[in-house]
């Protein structure tokens, strides 16, 4: 039914306080699901470099969770809508197949609706600049299409949009595109970082690329999840890095901090608070002020410690050991573990409010094996990084040898990927490519050695021990042995394949009674 001289005239106030084109067509979009009892709407605008469409408005579906649109997808009916200023009807939604990952993403976060309705919004030039996403039932959206109401709001949008270029003239347009070319200069900035930094050109790897998009701007706490050498602490980086944050990243491994000392190590201390503390000290927490907070194996964080964690994370306030006035810190949580949360909490050994507190947003990093598609890529990002410090060292890597590596299971996931590669490219030649083999931790057809395959059968049998020193000595003493020899006894190299210092690999092989070359 018609709106009535008060509706249209209240309706007619809110849009034209609108601050903006964009604003303006959040409005509308914000009209338009209130007065049709439409649950879902998005309103999803064109990036001024032509290269995506981003959403900026959203009814029932937090932004967040919304995917960026490539204006590459052009049987996308919204990439449609936008490119030829037409409306689209989709009365359902699973006929168009193939047609994009971002409409079949939008599909799957709009569950519940099966029939869109697009239309386009224009810009100043009378060009189309956004596009609105209607979504519900079929025969919702056509009586809202047939409702005078809905002709009414369209042309209440668009005598607004004529009188709101005509009062802000050229100078207030152009700063308000100013700051839209601003905004997507900076998402662009982001996109550049996180695509440098996180290789892969596989599904999986845009996937994490598009989550740590979203996840940069956002306050909320973070948990990243993944196996051992997965890059859980270097995808915690890439996103403090594209975040607005001005602050540090300040990394901190809940594992490897003495129990006694990691209060101490997080909230500082004062002189004299306990034994040893000859000076005050500053704690992470509040280096972190403005920056990040990034919890590395927070699931081996001592119970008593997870009390006080909580506390900081719900009041942003802390005391440093042996003090008596607190302070404050503003800070982003990121946490990353590769432990499963959910069992500790059943088991007592992680505090479940805590818990939910730390995975307000969650990031899964897949293990290397699930995009096996990534290695040649990652292959070349270690090999120019190596040869960054040694120039000319390696010219490549043969493509037997870079099928041996996609052939490869990876239990170590990327970090073991990166041994492998550095410790194959200084068994290479000067100027050379790496060859098979030089991968000598593999066997060509690219499964682990004999002789690593025959200690399963040992490793089988510590697993059943009831000495756990003594089956701790002789694991190590097994892996150093298996390293050194596939090392032909040099211990730098067989120090770089486990990731761990020269000398600390010489103090476990006088320790282990083991033989290795000293100089190699």
């Amino acid at each position: 039914m018609p709106l009535s001289s008060r509706d249209a005239a209240a309706l007619a106030r809110m849009l034209v306080q609108a601050e903006g084109i964009a604003p303006l067509a959040a409005r509308f979009l914000k009209a338009a699901c209130t007065m049709s009892g439409i649950r879902y709407g998005v309103c999803y605008w064109r990036e001024a470099a032509d290269d995506g469409m981003r959403p900026i408005a959203s009814q029932a579906t937090a932004l967040e969770q919304l995917p960026l649109l490539s204006l590459q997808e052009l049987d996308n009916p919204l990439v449609y809508c936008l490119r030829s200023g037409k409306a689209r009807h989709i009365s359902q939604l699973d006929t168009l197949i193939g047609v994009g990952r971002g409409y079949e993403e939008l599909g799957e976060r709009l569950a519940g609706s099966d029939a869109w309705q697009v239309l386009p919004l224009f810009d100043a030039q009378r060009k189309p600049a956004a596009v609105v996403l209607l979504a519900g039932t079929g025969e919702a959206l056509q009586a809202w299409l047939d409702d005078p109401a809905w002709q009414e709001l369209w042309k209440l949008y668009d005598a607004v949009l004529s009188g709101l270029l005509n009062r802000s003239g050229a100078d207030e347009l152009a700063l308000t595109q100013q700051a839209v070319l601003q905004q997507q200069d900076e998402e662009r900035g982001r996109r550049r970082l996180l695509s440098a930094g996180f290789i892969g050109a596989g599904a999986a790897a845009r996937r994490v690329r598009e989550e740590m998009l979203r996840q940069a701007g956002s306050s909320l706490s973070l948990l990243v999840t993944g196996e051992t050498g997965a890059g859980k602490d270097h995808a915690a980086w890439l996103i403090h890095q594209a975040s607005s944050r001005k602050g540090k990243f300040v990394p901190v491994n809940c594992a490897a901090i003495p129990r006694e000392l990691i209060e101490a190590e997080l909230f500082g201390a004062t002189r004299g608070a306990y034994t040893g503390a000859t000076q005050a000290r500053t704690g992470l927490v509040a280096e972190a002020d403005k920056g990040t907070l990034f919890l590395d194996e927070i699931g081996d964080m001592p119970l008593p410690l997870q009390g006080t964690l909580l506390r900081l994370l719900n009041e942003k306030k802390f005391r440093p050991v042996g003090a008596t006035r607190e302070q404050s810190s503003d800070f982003r949580l990121i946490c990353a573990t590769h432990r499963p949360l959910p069992e500790r909490v059943r088991d007592g050994l992680f505090r479940e409010d805590l818990y939910f507190r730390i995975r307000q947003l969650v990031l899964h990093i897949p293990p290397l094996r699930e995009r096996i598609e990534d290695v040649p890529a990652l292959v070349s990002h270690i090999l120019l990084e190596h040869n960054r410090e040694q120039p000319g060292r390696v010219a490549g890597i043969s493509d037997n040898a870079l099928a041996s590596l996609q052939r490869y299971g990876f239990p170590g996931n990327v970090r073991e990927l990166r041994s492998l590669v550095l410790a194959a490219a200084e068994r290479t030649p000067r100027g050379k490519r790496i060859q098979t083999n030089q991968l000598v931790e593999l066997e060509s057809n690219g499964q682990r050695p004999a002789a690593e395959r025959d200690a399963q059968a040992v490793l089988q049998h510590l697993w059943q021990t009831d000495n756990l020193p003594a089956a701790l000595a002789t694991f190590e003493r097994l892996l150093l042995d298996d390293r050194l020899r596939q090392a032909a006894g040099s211990r730098r190299l067989a120090a770089i394949s486990l990731g761990i210092p020269k000398r600390t690999l010489a103090r476990k092989c006088l320790d282990l009674n083991l033989n290795g070359e000293e100089s190699r």
